[in-house]
């Protein structure tokens, strides 16, 4: 067994692992959300390919969670931490997977070669999830319970978001028939972007998980939720 002076390294570079995973996921997003406005091919491919260096991320982080609790003894609070690790960091790599879905859309989207009416709420809900992902890595960063709260709260926001984005595609592809298959791509994008909102609430209930050391109710049944999407 390790000493506590290294014990306590080891677990503070798992957070650190964290951290850096998260800054990685925030890129992800931040480029499909510029690839889906410009429609950049170029781009949606890179966001793809960078998706494995997102997995590998992960794994690292779940053998290194692990490698200490084999060698070591973890004590209560340690035992929340590295089980919420190997939590958040699941959400995190399907936030990566979900932009590499979305940039497959995009690159489909610009290839079309007549230019239809975008729905007009995507973007709008695109940033929405956006201010939610950088909240729970905040909040993760600074032990915020409150902070970490709101995010889950504006879960719903994006819920409702997505109801309202599918009623307005589905008037879209009656009003214009000819394009139903490029506005069944955005309904998928639309899709996508509800399920990374949902990680990111997963996230953030992870993170008062972490704090407070109890799971609410609201958290467990949309975890279930989620858990029967994929």
């Amino acid at each position: 067994m390790a000493t506590r002076s290294v014990y306590d390294t080891e677990l503070k570079q798992i957070d650190h692992s964290v951290y850096i995973m998260g800054t990685e996921v925030e890129n992800a997003i931040d480029k499909t959300i510029f690839a889906f406005r410009n429609k950049s091919d170029s781009l949606a491919a890179d966001i793809m390919k960078n998706d494995d260096r997102i997995d590998k991320m992960e794994t690292e982080i779940e053998e290194d969670c692990i490698n200490i609790v084999v060698k070591e003894s973890p004590i209560a609070s340690d035992w929340r931490k590295i089980a919420s690790y190997m939590r958040m960091t699941s959400d995190m790599e399907r936030i990566a997977d979900n932009c590499s879905d979305i940039a497959i859309y995009i690159r489909k989207i610009a290839d079309y070669k007549e230019e239809i009416e975008e729905p007009k709420g995507l973007d709008e809900m695109f940033g929405i999830m956006r201010g939610m992902v950088r909240d729970t890595f905040e909040s993760f960063q600074q032990g915020d319970v409150v902070l970490a709260s709101s995010v889950i709260d504006e879960d719903d926001v994006v819920d409702q978001y997505f109801e309202k984005m599918n009623k307005e595609i589905g008037e879209l592809m009656k009003q214009h028939p000819e394009h139903i298959q490029q506005y069944i791509d955005y309904i998928l994008i639309n899709k996508y972007i509800e399920r990374m909102a949902d990680h990111s609430a997963n996230i953030a209930s992870w993170v008062k998980f972490i704090v407070r050391g109890e799971l609410d109710l609201k958290f467990t049944d949309r975890y279930k939720k989620e858990s029967q999407k994929n």
